[in-house]
């Protein structure tokens, strides 16, 4: 299994983040690499990383919006 943003799916050999993000978006608030920071187990990563990422089982990824203040 492995959990994005809280929501659990079932782990299938070769995942990718990006299939993954595509399954959650259909059903859930939209997300993207770019403009949000990516995090896989508490390790953040880049937009380009995430974008070619493949997943292991229990990974855990959390996928927010960059917020740029001043």
């Amino acid at each position: 299994m492995v959990i994005l943003n809280g929501v659990e799916f079932d782990y299938r050999e070769g995942m990718s983040l990006a299939g993954l993000v595509e399954d959650y978006n259909i059903s859930h608030r939209k997300l993207a690499f770019d403009g949000f920071v990516v995090i896989i187990n508490d390790t953040p990563i880049t937009s380009s990383e995430a974008q070619e990422r493949t997943l292991d089982d229990n990974d855990q990824i959390l996928i927010v919006p960059f917020l740029d203040g001043g």
